[in-house]
């Protein structure tokens, strides 16, 4: 039985994109529940609860392929200290977002004062820009670039065949895109909210010419995905109003941490599954070291040397 990390990661993605479009339906279309994705957006509620869990779950997959590596006695391959490193990162932000909820904030109306410039919007969400720009830039605009122009990594060097293992996939750069389409398309604060449309929109853009240049390397769940981000485009270009009084930045982490888990899950389930052996660490060593320990082999034993003998 193989262990397939697109199944398991777009049923979730399918599970919470679900949840996102029935809170904005009921917000739309209720008297009674008109405030109901504004409740699940505000700090420390339904959103941020959600992905606390599943940061808690990406935490325990790390555990369980460490565990996994160290039984097939690859406790020292990359992969196993990757996950190692992936799981006391992600503990740490785990405990910071608690430990944050748990303290006591100023009143919303300087955080929204803070918003009505650009400089402190930035100064204020200093953290999700980042968060963003790291997303748009490897998890969604290095690999689409490569498809739509049909590049390829070196599969004969070494680091062009390890950047090829961990290059994120259709699905994962669909999580993101995703994520980032939850956005209100009008009634910005500032114009600063605008370049996060438009940077959409070039990466929406890249994935239509994969799609037309690369058919072949889509299959179900990639074009179930699609079909959902399209889905999520006219719904929140439909609920702008709605999304834009809301702090969206919430669901979108949500969607994100789903992505960053569909990737660390596409490397553990292709060593699971056999596609691709772990990787030693020997081999990205520099050469000085590797050198270094064939000229100064480990001192024998003292037993190992020859008793003397009388004469």
């Amino acid at each position: 039985m193989t262990f397939s990390s697109s199944r398991i990661f777009s049923s979730l993605f399918f599970f919470f994109a679900v949840f996102v479009f029935l809170s904005l339906l009921v917000s739309q279309i209720s008297q009674n529940f008109n405030q109901l994705f504004l409740i699940f957006s505000y700090p420390h509620r339904a959103f941020d609860f959600i992905s606390n869990v599943l940061l808690f779950l990406w935490v325990l997959m790390c555990v369980g392929f460490c565990i996994y590596m160290r039984k097939k006695r690859h406790h020292k391959s990359l992969e196993s200290i990757l996950s190692i490193f992936i799981a006391f990162f992600v503990s740490i932000v785990l405990i910071l977002r608690i430990i944050k909820s748990q303290l006591e904030y100023q009143a919303d109306s300087i955080n929204y004062a803070v918003n009505d410039t650009i400089s402190g919007f930035i100064l204020w969400k200093f953290f999700d820009i980042f968060v963003y720009c790291v997303s748009y830039g490897l998890l969604v605009f290095l690999p689409l670039l490569l498809l739509a122009f049909k590049l390829r990594l070196n599969p004969f060097s070494k680091w062009g065949n390890l950047l090829e293992k961990y290059k994120p996939s259709i699905c994962v750069s669909l999580f993101v895109l995703f994520a980032l389409a939850l956005q209100p398309y009008y009634a910005k604060k500032n114009l600063l909210f605008y370049f996060d449309v438009a940077l959409f929109y070039v990466a929406l853009a890249l994935l239509i010419v994969s799609l037309w240049r690369n058919k072949e390397l889509f299959s179900f769940y990639e074009y179930a995905n699609i079909l959902w981000l399209v889905v999520g485009v006219l719904a929140f270009s439909a609920s702008s109003k709605l999304i834009a009084q809301a702090d969206y930045s919430s669901a979108r982490i949500l969607f994100l941490i789903i992505a960053l888990m569909a990737w660390c899950g596409d490397f553990m389930s292709a060593i699971i599954n056999g596609k691709f052996p772990p990787s030693s660490l020997r081999e990205f060593l520099p050469k000085s070291l590797k050198s270094r320990k064939k000229k100064n082999p480990p001192l024998p034993s003292p037993t190992s040397f020859p008793k003397s003998t009388k004469n």
